[in-house]
């Protein structure tokens, strides 16, 4: 089996994806005090917050929705502070992030080594693996570059399989970060094909392929345990709209709007 087999067809430009245009147009609806346009936009987002509560040791289902509400709420308050999808998304990065020192996950095997990731890493493991976001939208949310993004993948997929890769000689570690590239497509067919021939006879390239391979079942079906039946959704979104219906939306200071239609950096206090 080819690792062709497993390149990810992504869009190559977000802003232009159907689906975000149809985000952002809600987003613009919502931030004139729309609170129904609000929840048919954060209704995409809604599973992606349980996820990350969850693998951040919000385990328990009822504990979960009562945050993934508050975290709901405070975009709410705060969405006048954002232009873009982009910028949304950026902003809930930031929101989630509390959640990395005030709760303990305690996964056992063969998920123990989510007990060991970083807010980052589950941010990305969250987006990427669970919810196929594409590599614009996680370097925007993350605030990082191109380079930076795949050797973070590539330290997510080491820490997940248990593969070692500072133990590792530097061509070992470049092998499997090419290895990590090729699964996300970031090769033509025909670098592929390359590839493929230079690592057919390299032990750790090989293993760290094929432990990702097995792992990504595992994590396939822990996704189930994590994902929100329609019915609580809809029980959700009823819920959202009661309660940022008597919530009102914080104003950004004309300096940091002005700001923040040029590059999303006046965050408010949280």
């Amino acid at each position: 089996m080819t690792l062709r087999k497993f390149r990810v067809q992504r869009l190559s430009q977000d802003s232009f994806s159907p689906e975000r245009r149809l985000i952002r147009s809600l987003f613009r609806k919502a931030a004139r005090g729309n609170v129904h346009a609000y929840v048919q936009a954060t209704s995409n987002y809604a599973n992606f917050i349980s996820e990350y509560l969850f693998l951040a040791g919000v385990d328990n289902k009822a504990e979960r929705l009562f945050e993934l509400k508050n975290v709901l709420a405070d975009c709410w308050r705060y969405l006048p502070y954002t232009r873009r999808v982009s910028d949304f998304e950026r902003f809930l990065q930031v929101r989630l992030e509390r959640y990395h020192a005030n709760f303990t996950p305690r996964f056992s095997s063969p998920h123990h080594p989510l007990n060991k990731l970083s807010h980052e890493g589950r941010f990305l493991l969250v987006g990427r693996f669970l919810n196929n976001w594409s590599h614009k939208s996680l370097r925007l949310a993350l605030r990082t570059k191109k380079k930076e993004l795949s050797e973070s993948i590539m330290r997510l997929r080491c820490l997940l399989t248990e593969v070692e890769a500072e133990k590792l000689t530097w061509v070992e570690q470049a092998q499997i970060l090419r290895i990590s590239e090729l699964l996300e497509g970031e090769y033509s067919n025909k670098d592929c094909r390359k590839i493929e021939r230079e690592v057919s006879g390299q032990y750790h390239a090989l293993q760290f392929k094929a432990d990702w391979l097995s792992y990504r079942c595992e994590l396939a079906n822990l996704k189930s345990d994590m994902t929100l039946s329609d019915s609580v959704l809809l029980e959700l979104n009823a819920a959202i709209i009661e309660l940022i219906k008597v919530q009102p939306m914080e104003k950004p200071r004309l300096y940091d709007s002005l700001v923040n239609q040029i590059s999303f950096v006046r965050l408010p206090l949280l």
